[in-house]
Formats: structure tokens, C-alpha cells, sequence
């Protein structure tokens, strides 16, 4: 009698419906390019701030024993700057796979979460490390330049304010923005397929 209650309960539980197949699909390849993307700038920019650390790393140790604390400090700073922006950046890319056929929900849910902090990295957290980043240099152009004349250490300044803020507008407008679009497109679609699925549960 009991294995008959189980199996009664059993087959009265509702089936998680599907969405559409080839939509599923479609979706999962443009997920999958979005991914592929992903990985390529991020694998690139890890080299890049590799570089940069071993070129910083070559000055602090020629010139640690002429310059103060800031000089220490504004290379400590961009260390952290460069470090905490790869695991940022990272974070979007998803290391988990999910089937998308048996555990469709869980696989938009997972889409979602990490193209809203694809999202996030490209129109919030990509200003925060410039302006930080800018303080660092600022600090560090300020100490090296001790010996220099005004002249001289205000257009150091100036020169570097122009080409941190303008290489990041010019990357957020001309580059940034087509891959913007292109996550918005994914998370409406992605957001249509959730709404859909949610109404054929209840």
C-alpha cells in the first residue's frame, strides 16, 4: 500500500515543460560565442596586466630606495587595481556547465546572472578601476616628479588624466558598446524564455 501512495504522488507531480527546442538551441550558441568572446579578452587582458606587473614590478625595484611611501603605495594600489579587475572580469565567464535540455531553468538562470555582470563590468565597475587607477597614477606621478618643475609635473599629470580617461570613453563607445547591445538582445530573449516557462509552471 505504501509503494502504491509513492507511486500515486510520483506520477501526479507536474513535468517541467521545455522551451522551445530550437530556440533552446539557438540560444545556447550565441551563448556559447558570448563565452568564447569572453574568454579571448579576458585570457588577453591577463597577459596584458602580466606584462604591465613585470614591467611595474622592474621599477619599484630600481627606484624603491629614491622615493618615499607614496612611490610604494601608488605600486602597491595598482597591483591590487590590476588584480581585483581580472577576478571581476572573470566572474562573468561561467567555468560551470549546465545542460540546457534537462535543467533548462537552472541553465537561463545561470545566463542571466552572468550577462548582468558582464553588463555591470562594462558600465559601472570599468569606470571605478579607471578612476582608482587614475588616484594611483596621480600619487605616483606626484612623487617621481618631486625634483621636477611645476611645468614639467603638471603636464605628466595631465598627459596621463588624457589617456587613461580617453582610451577608456573611446573603448566604452567604439568597442564596448557593440558588445553591450549584444548582451541586452541576450537577456530580453533569455528573459522571454524565463517568463514563458514561469507561466506554463503555474
Amino acid at each position: 500500500m505504501e509503494f502504491e501512495d509513492i507511486q500515486k504522488s510520483w506520477h501526479q507531480q507536474a513535468v517541467q515543460p521545455s522551451p522551445d527546442t530550437e530556440m533552446l538551441n539557438l540560444q545556447q550558441n550565441n551563448w556559447q560565442k558570448n563565452q568564447q568572446k569572453l574568454k579571448r579578452a579576458n585570457v588577453g587582458m591577463s597577459l596584458g596586466f602580466l606584462a604591465a606587473m613585470v614591467g611595474i614590478g622592474w621599477v619599484y625595484i630600481s627606484f624603491k630606495d629614491e622615493y618615499g611611501m607614496a612611490f610604494k603605495l601608488s605600486i602597491a594600489v595598482i597591483y591590487f587595481l590590476m588584480i581585483a579587475f581580472l577576478f571581476v572580469s572573470w566572474r562573468s565567464y561561467s567555468f560551470k556547465q549546465i545542460n540546457a535540455v534537462s535543467n533548462n531553468q537552472d541553465y537561463i538562470e545561470q545566463q542571466i546572472k552572468k550577462l548582468m555582470w558582464q553588463k555591470d563590468v562594462i558600465t559601472k565597475y570599468t569606470w571605478i578601476y579607471t578612476v582608482l587607477l587614475w588616484m594611483a597614477m596621480m600619487l605616483y606621478i606626484w612623487e617621481i616628479t618631486m625634483e621636477a618643475t611645476p611645468t614639467f609635473r603638471y603636464t605628466a599629470m595631465a598627459i596621463t588624466s588624457l589617456y587613461i580617461f580617453g582610451i577608456t570613453f573611446w573603448n566604452r563607445v567604439k568597442k564596448k558598446q557593440r558588445q553591450l547591445d549584444e548582451i541586452n538582445v541576450l537577456i530580453n530573449d533569455l528573459g522571454e524564455m524565463r517568463s514563458g516557462l514561469n507561466s506554463s509552471l503555474k
